[in-house]
């Protein structure tokens, strides 16, 4: 009973701290920017329209999606913009 008890225990903790373990979403890694110039020699792979519901987050996983890594906003202001296939995103 206590190799069952001490298998449990060692099950329970893998478990847990496999769970505490999470990696970053690719839409962290995606450049954000306004500069049209930083956008030079990319492939635009389509339009980024979010809602007003956590803006950045959407358009970050909008340009994902659509196999971008940078994000040409319209503004500062507005999330809206264009994802683009870098092969380099620019810092």
């Amino acid at each position: 009973m206590n190799v069952l008890n001490g298998a449990c225990a060692v099950l329970v903790i893998t478990l847990w701290t496999a769970g505490c373990a999470t990696t970053a979403p690719a839409s962290d890694s995606v450049r954000v920017t306004t500069t049209l110039a930083d956008v030079t020699g990319c492939k635009l792979v389509g339009k980024v329209i979010v809602s007003e519901t956590d803006p950045e987050k959407e358009a970050r996983h909008q340009t994902v999606a659509l196999g971008g890594n940078v994000l040409l906003r319209k503004t500062d202001e507005v999330w809206n913009g264009n994802a683009y296939q870098c092969a380099a995103a620019p810092h």
